[in-house]
């Protein structure tokens, strides 16, 4: 049975002008680990289509 979800809370102050001029301004990932997310997505785009049986019976 699962857990019920908690609320999100709510951020009041410093914290949440914090929080927010981080989302406005993400660091920018570096070249190698954009090419690392590029290649894993080519990857997995290639895998065979299953459908959810076919994945969890082998």
């Amino acid at each position: 049975m699962a857990r019920p979800i908690k609320e999100t809370p709510i951020v009041y102050g410093k914290d949440a002008v914090r929080i927010l001029k981080e989302i406005e301004n993400p660091e920018p990932l570096s070249k190698e680990r954009v090419e690392e997310i590029r290649k894993a997505g080519e990857w997995f785009e290639r895998q065979p289509k299953r459908s959810y049986e076919e994945f969890f019976r082998k």
